[in-house]
Protein backbone atom coordinates (compact mmCIF):
# COMPACT_ATOMS: atom_id res chain seq x y z
CA UNK A 1 0.00 0.00 0.00
CA UNK A 2 1.41 3.46 -0.81
CA UNK A 3 1.98 5.90 1.93
CA UNK A 4 0.20 8.65 0.23
CA UNK A 5 -2.33 8.97 -2.15
CA UNK A 6 -3.56 12.04 -4.16
CA UNK A 7 -6.52 13.13 -6.86
CA UNK A 8 -5.43 16.27 -8.34
CA UNK A 9 -7.61 18.94 -10.66
CA UNK A 10 -5.11 19.19 -13.56
CA UNK A 11 -2.04 17.55 -15.04
CA UNK A 12 0.62 20.36 -14.09
CA UNK A 13 -0.38 20.09 -10.87
CA UNK A 14 -0.26 16.63 -10.21
CA UNK A 15 3.33 16.94 -12.01
CA UNK A 16 4.50 19.23 -8.74
CA UNK A 17 3.46 16.32 -6.81
CA UNK A 18 4.94 13.70 -8.55
CA UNK A 19 8.57 15.89 -8.26
CA UNK A 20 8.37 16.96 -4.76
CA UNK A 21 8.06 12.68 -3.97
CA UNK A 22 10.98 12.30 -6.62
CA UNK A 23 12.50 14.93 -5.24
CA UNK A 24 13.14 12.73 -1.38
CA UNK A 25 13.39 9.45 -2.79
CA UNK A 26 10.01 8.13 -2.80
CA UNK A 27 9.15 6.42 -5.94
CA UNK A 28 5.58 8.33 -7.22
CA UNK A 29 3.16 7.53 -10.52
CA UNK A 30 0.44 9.04 -11.45
CA UNK A 31 -2.64 7.34 -13.53
CA UNK A 32 -4.63 9.04 -15.92
CA UNK A 33 -7.97 7.82 -16.91
CA UNK A 34 -8.94 4.00 -15.91
CA UNK A 35 -5.13 2.98 -15.96
CA UNK A 36 -4.18 -0.14 -13.66
CA UNK A 37 -2.99 1.55 -10.11
CA UNK A 38 1.13 0.65 -9.91
CA UNK A 39 1.65 -1.09 -6.95
CA UNK A 40 5.74 -0.50 -6.52
CA UNK A 41 5.15 2.98 -5.32
CA UNK A 42 5.52 5.36 -2.30
CA UNK A 43 3.08 7.92 -3.65
CA UNK A 44 -0.25 7.09 -6.37
CA UNK A 45 -2.33 9.29 -7.90
CA UNK A 46 -5.11 10.26 -10.46
CA UNK A 47 -5.53 13.32 -12.11
CA UNK A 48 -7.91 14.82 -14.53
CA UNK A 49 -9.06 18.34 -15.84
CA UNK A 50 -11.37 18.35 -12.98
CA UNK A 51 -10.61 22.17 -12.79
CA UNK A 52 -11.84 23.30 -16.33
CA UNK A 53 -15.08 20.93 -15.76
CA UNK A 54 -18.33 21.89 -13.45
CA UNK A 55 -21.17 20.10 -12.82
CA UNK A 56 -21.79 16.55 -13.49
CA UNK A 57 -18.44 16.26 -15.07
CA UNK A 58 -16.83 17.98 -12.73
CA UNK A 59 -18.48 15.29 -9.57
CA UNK A 60 -18.67 12.19 -11.77
CA UNK A 61 -14.30 12.55 -12.37
CA UNK A 62 -13.62 13.55 -9.26
CA UNK A 63 -15.99 10.65 -7.78
CA UNK A 64 -14.21 7.85 -9.86
CA UNK A 65 -10.81 9.22 -8.69
CA UNK A 66 -11.72 9.64 -5.28
CA UNK A 67 -13.27 5.77 -5.55
CA UNK A 68 -9.68 4.65 -7.24
CA UNK A 69 -7.40 6.21 -4.29
CA UNK A 70 -10.12 4.76 -1.72
CA UNK A 71 -9.06 1.10 -2.82
CA UNK A 72 -5.58 1.34 -1.80
CA UNK A 73 -6.16 2.98 1.12
CA UNK A 74 -2.95 4.68 1.73
CA UNK A 75 -2.19 6.90 4.92
CA UNK A 76 -2.38 10.38 3.96
CA UNK A 77 -4.80 11.71 0.78
CA UNK A 78 -3.80 14.96 -0.94
CA UNK A 79 -6.89 16.30 -2.84
CA UNK A 80 -4.25 18.65 -4.63
CA UNK A 81 -5.09 22.09 -6.14
CA UNK A 82 -2.79 25.10 -7.62
CA UNK A 83 -1.09 26.79 -4.66
CA UNK A 84 -2.65 29.86 -6.23
CA UNK A 85 -6.36 28.71 -5.27
CA UNK A 86 -7.48 28.60 -9.02
CA UNK A 87 -11.52 27.66 -8.94
CA UNK A 88 -14.83 29.07 -8.82
CA UNK A 89 -18.62 28.82 -7.44
CA UNK A 90 -19.19 26.61 -10.84
CA UNK A 91 -15.68 25.61 -12.45
CA UNK A 92 -13.31 23.58 -10.48
CA UNK A 93 -14.74 24.35 -7.49
CA UNK A 94 -13.01 23.14 -4.24
CA UNK A 95 -15.61 23.61 -1.86
CA UNK A 96 -17.56 21.12 -3.96
CA UNK A 97 -14.61 18.84 -4.26
CA UNK A 98 -14.30 19.00 -0.47
CA UNK A 99 -18.29 17.99 -0.42
CA UNK A 100 -17.31 15.27 -2.56
CA UNK A 101 -14.99 14.14 -0.44
CA UNK A 102 -16.95 14.03 2.83
CA UNK A 103 -19.76 12.24 0.61
CA UNK A 104 -16.74 9.39 0.16
CA UNK A 105 -15.03 9.75 3.42
CA UNK A 106 -18.06 10.43 5.57
CA UNK A 107 -16.65 9.78 9.24
CA UNK A 108 -13.42 11.39 8.57
CA UNK A 109 -13.89 14.74 10.31
CA UNK A 110 -13.49 18.58 9.08
CA UNK A 111 -10.25 18.70 6.41
CA UNK A 112 -7.48 21.19 6.63
CA UNK A 113 -6.95 23.07 3.22
CA UNK A 114 -2.64 24.25 2.96
CA UNK A 115 -2.58 25.66 -0.19
CA UNK A 116 0.73 27.80 0.49
CA UNK A 117 4.03 26.55 -1.17
CA UNK A 118 6.97 28.83 0.08
CA UNK A 119 9.42 27.68 -2.29
CA UNK A 120 7.01 28.53 -4.80
CA UNK A 121 6.29 32.05 -3.72
CA UNK A 122 2.86 30.84 -2.11
CA UNK A 123 1.65 32.18 1.31
CA UNK A 124 -1.25 31.74 3.66
CA UNK A 125 -1.13 34.52 6.37
CA UNK A 126 -4.39 34.61 8.85
CA UNK A 127 -6.77 33.34 6.19
CA UNK A 128 -5.33 35.53 3.53
CA UNK A 129 -3.86 34.11 0.22
CA UNK A 130 -0.81 35.30 -1.34
CA UNK A 131 1.59 34.85 -4.64
CA UNK A 132 4.79 35.68 -6.18
CA UNK A 133 4.86 37.48 -8.97
CA UNK A 134 7.59 39.38 -11.26
CA UNK A 135 9.51 39.52 -7.76
CA UNK A 136 7.04 40.84 -5.73
CA UNK A 137 4.38 39.67 -3.32
CA UNK A 138 0.56 40.46 -4.09
CA UNK A 139 -2.57 39.15 -2.61
CA UNK A 140 -4.35 36.99 -4.03
CA UNK A 141 -7.07 39.37 -5.12
CA UNK A 142 -5.04 41.54 -6.33
CA UNK A 143 -2.64 40.06 -8.00
CA UNK A 144 -1.21 40.67 -11.42
CA UNK A 145 -2.81 37.64 -13.12
CA UNK A 146 -4.65 35.52 -10.71
CA UNK A 147 -7.05 38.31 -10.18
CA UNK A 148 -7.84 38.53 -14.24
CA UNK A 149 -7.81 35.05 -14.80
CA UNK A 150 -9.52 34.30 -18.11
CA UNK A 151 -11.95 31.14 -16.28
CA UNK A 152 -11.49 31.69 -12.66
CA UNK A 153 -10.80 35.01 -11.56
CA UNK A 154 -10.05 35.57 -8.11
CA UNK A 155 -11.64 38.68 -6.10
CA UNK A 156 -11.63 37.66 -2.92
CA UNK A 157 -8.25 36.52 -0.84
CA UNK A 158 -9.46 35.49 2.42
CA UNK A 159 -10.00 31.54 1.87
CA UNK A 160 -12.50 31.49 4.17
CA UNK A 161 -14.90 33.23 2.54
CA UNK A 162 -13.96 31.81 -0.95
CA UNK A 163 -14.55 28.36 0.69
CA UNK A 164 -18.09 29.72 2.16
CA UNK A 165 -19.39 30.80 -1.22
CA UNK A 166 -18.39 27.49 -2.91
CA UNK A 167 -19.88 25.58 -0.25
CA UNK A 168 -22.93 27.03 0.10
CA UNK A 169 -23.76 26.35 3.85
CA UNK A 170 -23.61 30.17 5.24
CA UNK A 171 -20.85 28.75 7.49
CA UNK A 172 -17.51 30.26 7.13
CA UNK A 173 -15.10 27.51 7.79
CA UNK A 174 -12.42 27.90 11.07
CA UNK A 175 -8.74 28.67 10.54
CA UNK A 176 -5.35 27.73 12.34
CA UNK A 177 -3.30 31.18 12.35
CA UNK A 178 0.41 31.65 12.41
CA UNK A 179 0.99 32.23 15.90
CA UNK A 180 -0.68 28.92 16.90
CA UNK A 181 2.92 27.20 15.52
CA UNK A 182 4.98 29.61 17.79
CA UNK A 183 3.01 29.51 21.44
CA UNK A 184 2.81 26.02 22.12
CA UNK A 185 -0.99 25.44 20.87
CA UNK A 186 -0.70 24.31 17.19
CA UNK A 187 -1.28 20.68 18.19
CA UNK A 188 -4.57 21.70 20.30
CA UNK A 189 -6.02 23.89 18.03
CA UNK A 190 -5.30 21.34 15.07
CA UNK A 191 -7.28 18.63 17.30
CA UNK A 192 -10.20 21.28 17.98
CA UNK A 193 -10.74 21.94 14.27
CA UNK A 194 -10.60 18.28 13.13
CA UNK A 195 -13.63 17.47 15.77
CA UNK A 196 -15.54 20.65 15.51
CA UNK A 197 -19.26 19.84 14.93
CA UNK A 198 -20.53 20.48 11.37
CA UNK A 199 -17.22 21.98 10.04
CA UNK A 200 -16.68 20.76 6.29
CA UNK A 201 -12.97 22.37 6.02
CA UNK A 202 -10.98 24.83 7.91
CA UNK A 203 -8.13 27.03 6.54
CA UNK A 204 -4.41 26.50 8.22
CA UNK A 205 -1.51 29.47 7.90
CA UNK A 206 1.82 28.59 6.20
CA UNK A 207 4.37 30.78 5.12
CA UNK A 208 7.66 28.66 5.64
CA UNK A 209 8.92 24.91 5.59
CA UNK A 210 8.60 24.71 8.86
CA UNK A 211 4.97 25.56 9.16
CA UNK A 212 4.60 22.75 6.46
CA UNK A 213 6.46 20.27 8.39
CA UNK A 214 4.02 20.43 11.47
CA UNK A 215 0.85 20.29 9.41
CA UNK A 216 2.50 17.04 7.42
CA UNK A 217 3.60 15.69 11.68
CA UNK A 218 -0.03 16.32 12.21
CA UNK A 219 -1.54 14.40 8.71
CA UNK A 220 0.62 11.02 9.52
CA UNK A 221 -0.05 11.14 13.04
CA UNK A 222 -3.27 11.11 13.33
CA UNK A 223 -5.02 7.43 14.03
CA UNK A 224 -6.93 6.20 10.36
CA UNK A 225 -9.74 4.26 11.83
CA UNK A 226 -11.89 5.58 9.45
CA UNK A 227 -9.61 5.79 6.13
CA UNK A 228 -6.99 7.95 5.47
CA UNK A 229 -5.87 11.53 7.15
CA UNK A 230 -7.28 13.92 4.25
CA UNK A 231 -5.62 17.48 3.22
CA UNK A 232 -6.15 20.19 0.53
CA UNK A 233 -3.29 21.33 -0.60
CA UNK A 234 -0.33 21.84 -3.41
CA UNK A 235 2.82 20.61 -3.79
CA UNK A 236 3.85 22.72 -0.63
CA UNK A 237 2.14 19.67 1.44
CA UNK A 238 3.58 17.22 -0.42
CA UNK A 239 6.89 17.93 -0.11
CA UNK A 240 6.40 18.13 3.63
CA UNK A 241 5.21 14.78 3.26
CA UNK A 242 7.77 13.15 1.64
CA UNK A 243 10.29 14.85 4.21
CA UNK A 244 8.34 13.68 6.77
CA UNK A 245 9.46 9.97 5.85
CA UNK A 246 12.53 10.40 3.62
CA UNK A 247 15.94 10.61 5.36
CA UNK A 248 17.32 10.89 1.88
CA UNK A 249 19.09 14.80 0.57
CA UNK A 250 17.34 16.32 -1.91
CA UNK A 251 18.16 15.77 -5.11
CA UNK A 252 19.06 18.49 -7.61
CA UNK A 253 17.63 19.04 -11.05
CA UNK A 254 20.55 17.80 -13.89
CA UNK A 255 21.60 19.47 -17.43
CA UNK A 256 18.99 18.89 -19.86
CA UNK A 257 20.06 17.12 -23.15
CA UNK A 258 17.29 17.05 -25.60
CA UNK A 259 18.23 14.04 -28.57
CA UNK A 260 16.64 16.50 -31.33
CA UNK A 261 14.56 19.59 -32.00
CA UNK A 262 12.44 20.43 -29.48
CA UNK A 263 8.23 20.86 -29.67
CA UNK A 264 6.19 23.05 -27.16
CA UNK A 265 2.82 23.16 -27.15
CA UNK A 266 0.91 26.27 -24.99
CA UNK A 267 -2.61 26.71 -24.92
CA UNK A 268 -2.02 29.16 -21.45
CA UNK A 269 -3.15 32.77 -21.46
CA UNK A 270 -0.68 33.67 -18.68
CA UNK A 271 1.75 36.51 -18.66
CA UNK A 272 4.14 34.33 -17.80
CA UNK A 273 3.91 31.82 -20.53
CA UNK A 274 3.48 34.78 -23.34
CA UNK A 275 7.25 35.88 -21.84
CA UNK A 276 8.46 32.66 -21.81
CA UNK A 277 7.71 32.26 -25.52
CA UNK A 278 8.66 35.35 -26.88
CA UNK A 279 12.03 34.32 -25.25
CA UNK A 280 11.92 30.95 -27.16
CA UNK A 281 10.97 33.02 -30.29
CA UNK A 282 13.16 35.81 -29.83
CA UNK A 283 16.24 33.17 -29.81
CA UNK A 284 15.18 31.33 -32.90
CA UNK A 285 12.62 29.26 -32.34
CA UNK A 286 10.18 28.70 -34.99
CA UNK A 287 6.48 30.22 -34.16
CA UNK A 288 3.47 28.70 -34.91
CA UNK A 289 0.76 30.20 -33.97
CA UNK A 290 -2.57 28.60 -34.21
CA UNK A 291 -5.47 30.15 -36.34
CA UNK A 292 -8.70 32.05 -33.89
CA UNK A 293 -10.94 30.54 -36.37
CA UNK A 294 -9.57 27.13 -35.19
CA UNK A 295 -9.94 27.69 -31.99
CA UNK A 296 -13.56 27.69 -32.60
CA UNK A 297 -14.34 24.87 -34.96
CA UNK A 298 -12.25 21.75 -35.62
CA UNK A 299 -11.12 22.05 -39.60
CA UNK A 300 -9.16 19.27 -40.78
CA UNK A 301 -7.80 21.13 -43.88
CA UNK A 302 -6.34 23.53 -40.94
CA UNK A 303 -5.14 21.18 -38.59
CA UNK A 304 -3.39 19.40 -41.40
CA UNK A 305 -2.15 22.94 -42.38
CA UNK A 306 -0.23 23.07 -39.20
CA UNK A 307 0.91 19.74 -38.85
CA UNK A 308 2.95 20.53 -42.04
CA UNK A 309 4.32 23.61 -40.80
CA UNK A 310 5.54 21.90 -37.50
CA UNK A 311 6.79 18.37 -39.13
CA UNK A 312 8.62 20.80 -41.62
CA UNK A 313 10.37 23.14 -38.86
CA UNK A 314 11.38 19.93 -36.74
CA UNK A 315 12.64 17.73 -40.06
CA UNK A 316 15.26 20.96 -40.40
CA UNK A 317 16.44 21.21 -36.81
CA UNK A 318 14.67 23.74 -35.61
CA UNK A 319 12.98 24.27 -31.83
CA UNK A 320 9.36 25.09 -32.03
CA UNK A 321 5.99 26.22 -30.23
CA UNK A 322 2.73 26.52 -31.67
CA UNK A 323 0.39 28.23 -29.34
CA UNK A 324 -3.22 28.91 -28.89
CA UNK A 325 -2.39 33.13 -28.10
CA UNK A 326 0.61 35.14 -26.66
CA UNK A 327 -1.00 36.79 -23.75
CA UNK A 328 -4.03 38.39 -22.94
CA UNK A 329 -3.89 41.01 -25.48
CA UNK A 330 -3.49 38.58 -27.98
CA UNK A 331 -5.97 39.26 -30.85
CA UNK A 332 -7.30 35.63 -30.58
CA UNK A 333 -7.72 35.22 -26.91
CA UNK A 334 -10.85 36.43 -25.84
CA UNK A 335 -12.06 36.59 -29.63
CA UNK A 336 -15.71 35.81 -29.86
CA UNK A 337 -16.88 32.85 -27.53
CA UNK A 338 -13.80 31.84 -24.97
CA UNK A 339 -12.42 28.15 -26.00
CA UNK A 340 -13.52 25.34 -24.83
CA UNK A 341 -10.41 23.78 -22.46
CA UNK A 342 -10.85 19.86 -23.77
CA UNK A 343 -11.22 21.33 -27.54
CA UNK A 344 -7.70 23.57 -27.18
CA UNK A 345 -6.07 20.64 -25.34
CA UNK A 346 -7.19 17.93 -27.62
CA UNK A 347 -5.99 19.86 -30.78
CA UNK A 348 -2.11 20.72 -28.96
CA UNK A 349 -2.41 17.47 -27.80
CA UNK A 350 -3.07 15.87 -31.07
CA UNK A 351 -0.50 17.81 -32.90
CA UNK A 352 2.16 16.80 -30.15
CA UNK A 353 1.13 12.94 -30.63
CA UNK A 354 1.54 13.02 -34.70
CA UNK A 355 5.20 14.61 -34.30
CA UNK A 356 5.80 11.93 -31.97
CA UNK A 357 4.94 9.28 -34.00
CA UNK A 358 6.25 10.60 -37.04
CA UNK A 359 9.64 10.80 -35.08
CA UNK A 360 10.00 14.35 -35.79
CA UNK A 361 10.78 15.23 -32.10
CA UNK A 362 11.28 13.48 -28.99
CA UNK A 363 11.40 16.56 -26.49
CA UNK A 364 7.96 18.10 -25.67
CA UNK A 365 6.73 20.89 -23.62
CA UNK A 366 2.95 20.97 -22.54
CA UNK A 367 2.36 24.78 -21.28
CA UNK A 368 -1.30 25.62 -19.77
CA UNK A 369 -2.60 23.98 -16.35
CA UNK A 370 -6.06 24.16 -17.31
CA UNK A 371 -5.52 22.37 -20.84
CA UNK A 372 -2.76 20.02 -20.31
CA UNK A 373 -4.68 17.10 -18.95
CA UNK A 374 -6.87 17.16 -22.01
CA UNK A 375 -3.75 17.21 -24.13
CA UNK A 376 -2.01 14.15 -22.37
CA UNK A 377 -5.54 12.35 -22.86
CA UNK A 378 -4.92 12.94 -27.09
CA UNK A 379 -1.51 11.51 -26.36
CA UNK A 380 -2.52 8.38 -24.81
CA UNK A 381 -0.85 9.01 -21.63
CA UNK A 382 -2.35 6.28 -18.97
CA UNK A 383 0.87 6.81 -16.64
CA UNK A 384 3.48 9.66 -15.81
CA UNK A 385 6.97 9.14 -13.61
CA UNK A 386 9.46 11.29 -12.82
CA UNK A 387 13.27 11.49 -14.62
CA UNK A 388 14.39 14.39 -13.29
CA UNK A 389 14.31 17.55 -11.30
CA UNK A 390 13.94 20.68 -13.60
CA UNK A 391 12.23 23.69 -12.16
CA UNK A 392 10.11 24.25 -8.93
CA UNK A 393 6.77 22.30 -9.88
CA UNK A 394 7.66 21.36 -13.48
CA UNK A 395 9.85 17.88 -13.39
CA UNK A 396 10.93 16.32 -16.53
CA UNK A 397 8.25 13.15 -17.09
CA UNK A 398 8.14 9.82 -18.66
CA UNK A 399 4.95 8.64 -20.01
CA UNK A 400 4.17 4.72 -20.07
CA UNK A 401 4.87 2.08 -23.28
CA UNK A 402 1.47 2.49 -24.89
CA UNK A 403 1.24 6.20 -25.40
CA UNK A 404 2.10 8.23 -28.46
CA UNK A 405 4.97 9.84 -26.67
CA UNK A 406 6.30 6.98 -24.68
CA UNK A 407 10.09 7.47 -24.78
CA UNK A 408 9.96 10.79 -25.06
CA UNK A 409 11.08 13.29 -22.48
CA UNK A 410 8.00 15.25 -21.03
CA UNK A 411 7.76 18.37 -19.98
CA UNK A 412 4.01 19.75 -18.17
CA UNK A 413 4.63 23.65 -17.13
CA UNK A 414 1.66 25.60 -15.51
CA UNK A 415 0.68 28.78 -16.86
CA UNK A 416 2.55 30.34 -14.04
CA UNK A 417 5.96 28.24 -13.67
CA UNK A 418 9.46 28.83 -14.51
CA UNK A 419 11.90 31.39 -15.41
CA UNK A 420 11.42 32.85 -18.82
CA UNK A 421 14.26 31.21 -20.74
CA UNK A 422 12.39 27.90 -19.50
CA UNK A 423 11.75 26.52 -22.96
CA UNK A 424 15.73 27.31 -24.06
CA UNK A 425 16.54 25.00 -20.61
CA UNK A 426 14.48 22.09 -21.63
CA UNK A 427 16.02 22.20 -25.17
CA UNK A 428 19.25 22.36 -23.51
CA UNK A 429 20.06 25.74 -24.82
CA UNK A 430 20.97 26.79 -21.25
CA UNK A 431 23.23 25.54 -18.21
CA UNK A 432 20.81 24.16 -14.91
Amino acid sequence: MPAFGFVADDLTGAADVLAQSHRYGLEAALVIGDAPLPTDTDVVGFAGPARSLEGKAFDDLVRRDLAGIAALNPEVLLYKVCSTFDSSVTVGSIGRGIQLLHERFGLHGSIPVVPAQPGFGRYTAFSNHYAAHAGKIHRLDRHPIMSRHPSTPMSEADLRQVLAEQLGTGQVPGAIHLPAYDDGTFKDVWADRRREPGALAYVVDAVDERHLDAVAEALTREEHVHGPSIVIGSGGIMAALARSISDQTPRAPGPQQPTGPVLAVSASASSTTAEQINDAVGHGWEEVPVPAELLQRHDVTAVAALDRRVSAALRLGRNVVVHTTRGADDPRYGASKPADAGYVGALIGGIAARMAGAGTTRDIAVCGGDTSSHALIAMGVRQLRVSDQFVTAGPILRADGGSAVAGCRLLLKGGQVGPPDILRRFAGQLPG
